[in-house]
């Protein structure tokens, strides 16, 4: 069975996107205990001064405040990495899958794609009015990919165990191989101001998921 390792890459969607969508500040969620008048007064606007930029600190973990940036996906030694507009990336992401598992004779290997890059990325063509392929993905009602053609290292790593944790880059090393170059939560930023520094961390991320799988599924 052939391998294409995928990644994605997302960021925060516009302030005023994340504004426009936000929950309103709620004061009775901010906990000020057995502060005084003043003290409970101050943490509260500290709080309130804070609500949209603590989401947008967040927002490139969540479909509704985030959006898909970039896709790597490499086949043999060729890595692709679809750049530009979202509706676009996701779109060519679907077609390729679908394409591939139509044809068989290959599987799309991740790592905590299965609970990360696939449903951000269903998730954003739900919001994005993007066809998803109903062919490749849970129907509603259903917990799991379809693992005879989406393979997720993590899952690997969790053997069952549904508390396991561990991040790629502490995988890897711990394997014995090359681990991260960088932290995803800069990529936004580097696409914009350092677009080669942020191509490179994604062809990385690919590169060492794909050395990943080489390792972990000779033990399977």
């Amino acid at each position: 069975m052939k391998r294409v390792i995928f990644d994605i890459e997302t960021g925060p969607l516009p302030r005023e996107e994340i504004e426009r969508i936000a929950p309103a500040f709620n004061p009775d969620n901010v906990k000020t205990g057995n502060l005084t008048l003043a003290k409970m007064v101050e943490k509260i606007a500290l709080a309130k001064a804070r609500h949209i930029e603590n989401i947008e600190d967040e927002a490139a973990l969540h479909a509704e405040y985030g959006e898909v940036l970039a896709i790597g996906i490499r086949e043999g030694n060729v890595t692709d990495c679809l750049v530009g507009d979202e509706k676009k990336i996701i779109s060519d992401f679907w077609t390729r899958s679908l394409a591939d598992y139509k044809a068989g004779g290959k599987v799309w290997v991740g790592f905590k794609s299965n609970t990360f890059d696939l449903p951000f990325l269903y998730r954003r063509s739900l919001l994005t009015g993007i066809p998803i392929p109903r062919e490749i993905v849970p129907r509603p009602g259903q917990r799991y990919w379809p693992g005879d053609f989406w393979l997720d290292t993590f899952e690997i790593w969790k053997a069952g165990d549904y508390r396991a944790t561990i991040s790629l880059d502490r995988f890897c090393k711990a394997a014995g191989l090359q681990g991260k170059n960088g932290s995803g939560k800069g990529f936004a930023r580097a696409l914009k101001e350092e677009r080669d520094k942020a191509i490179d961390y994604l062809e990385n991320d690919v590169e060492i998921t794909a050395q990943l799988a080489d390792k972990v599924l000779r033990c399977l």
